[in-house]
């Protein structure tokens, strides 16, 4: 399993995948305090962005700092994410992502 933490501006960094699980059978995706601690921010603004069998991405809820170019791209080379100008559609600030390889 890969754990990666986009920010924007800045390189991505590879994280140990031990803490991070990938969503259950039913596609639900767990909000861990170690995924808050990633974002820096509280668990309660954790935002589960897409999840599927073998990903999860994550962002902070409703973040108004810098665009994130690269966890757009990323997301988008995935096949989860459409690649958009509207500025309310893009994501924002820091963004995990958890895959199973």
């Amino acid at each position: 399993m890969n754990a990666t933490l986009y920010v924007p501006n800045h390189c991505p960094v590879k994280l140990s995948a031990s803490g991070f699980v990938l969503p259950d059978a039913n596609g639900y995706a767990k909000v861990s305090h170690q995924v808050a601690s990633e974002l820096g921010c509280v668990p309660g603004l954790v935002d589960v962005l897409v999840s599927g069998s073998g990903y999860v991405a994550y962002s902070v809820f409703d973040c108004e700092v810098e665009v994130n170019v690269t966890a757009m791209s990323v997301l988008q080379s995935m096949g989860v994410y459409e690649s958009t100008e509207d500025a309310e559609l893009c994501l924002r600030g820091p963004v995990l992502v958890v895959t199973l390889d």
